[in-house]
């Protein structure tokens, strides 16, 4: 029987032409990866609620009115008492607490930092009315590390990570269809030369041209370059390990439907869900966002964890394309062997035998 729109089932009920069953599979996996895309964002980010949110106290006093005053005895929030405030002021530096209660100053103080999450800075500062009423002082309420005047909410380091995931794996795959000739040296060399001009563009371009964020130009450069390679790198292996034709599909998992969202770039990592907020250190969006937010704010305590992540899936991934490329390569020259209609596939030769 001749495929067409006629075509029927043994049962005399239609059945979808041959031709069609590739459209019908996209359809069908985007009607379920649609809604797990949606179901993942909200999940992590409609309903920030914090959890053993570490916070400063100097002094007695403020260890009761900060504990009484945060709820602390729940879950939300956990008070660590300091000797001194310029401890506890120095492990607000470091990202180790989110706000500090002096109340050994005069006037008592309530030091909070939004660079360090907006959404906690807010939700303590909402609580400063009671912490006054129960400490029995007015505070002097000081943001040690405010976010930049065009960024009140924090979000610009969280659209550079963004950004940075979604045009890597989307410029490997527009590479990929429109050069299919090339070897793996020039894959990676222009996959290097993509990322770092692209990333160089969009770090001038929100830096230095619209002033959205006061980050050190070189250093942003080099680490949104590096988030694009990764991200190229991991297209480019699933394209080699399971094919073109689906590739996509576990990188728009692993980058946007879980990696973005657990990135604590638009909520912090202490308002996540427990398996956002664990994932989401060891991945490039995460470590992205983390080193982006440290350069930026806190240049004198970079933490070396998210440099080691992001390093670590750049080696691997890298290493992954580079062997499952090599891999395939020698099993497409034992077929060549036999007679075989070839298919030229980044670069190499898709043998199939006839």
């Amino acid at each position: 029987m001749a495929e067409g729109a006629n075509a029927r089932g043994p049962a005399g009920s239609p059945r979808v032409p041959r031709a069609h069953l590739p459209a019908l599979v996209v359809t069908i996996v985007i009607a379920l990866v649609g809604p797990l895309f949606v179901a993942s964002y909200s999940l992590a980010m409609g309903d920030p609620v914090p959890r053993a949110v570490p916070v400063a106290a100097v002094g007695r006093a403020a260890d009761e009115a900060l504990a009484n005053g945060l709820d602390a005895s729940g879950d939300e929030y956990r008070v660590e008492e300091f000797a001194s405030a310029s401890t506890a002021l120095h492990a607000l530096d470091q990202q180790q607490v989110y706000a500090v209660l002096d109340a050994d100053a005069s006037p008592a103080r309530l030091t909070i930092s939004t660079a360090s999450g907006a959404s906690i800075a807010r939700s303590v500062e909402l609580r400063q009315d009671r912490i006054e009423s129960l400490l029995g002082a007015k505070l002097e309420l000081v943001d040690r590390h405010p976010l930049a005047e065009r960024d009140p909410q924090g979000l610009v380091l969280f659209y550079l990570a963004l950004g940075a995931t979604i045009l890597g794996f989307i410029g490997a795959i527009q590479t990929r269809i429109n050069s299919t000739d090339m070897s793996l040296r020039a894959i990676l060399g222009w996959d290097v030369v993509r990322s770092l001009v692209v990333a160089g563009s969009m770090t001038v371009v929100i830096g230095p041209v619209l002033g959205l964020e006061s980050f050190p130009v070189a250093p942003a450069w080099l680490l949104l370059g590096t988030t694009m390679f990764v991200s190229a790198m991991v297209y480019s292996f699933w394209r080699v390990a399971i094919g073109g034709r689906w590739a996509l599909l576990p990188t728009w998992i692993t980058f946007v439907v879980i990696a973005n969202p657990s990135s604590g770039g638009a909520v912090a990592p202490q308002l996540l869900p427990p398996f956002y907020e664990f994932v989401g250190r060891w991945l490039p969006s995460g470590a992205t966002v983390r080193v982006l937010r440290d350069i930026t704010y806190f240049p004198d305590e970079v933490h070396p964890e998210a440099l080691v992540v992001l390093a670590v899936w750049l080696v691997v991934s890298t290493a992954a394309f580079i062997v499952a490329r090599e891999v395939r390569s020698r099993r497409e020259r034992a077929l060549i062997i036999r007679p075989t209609a070839a298919v030229a596939v980044d670069g190499g030769v898709e043998g199939r035998a006839t």
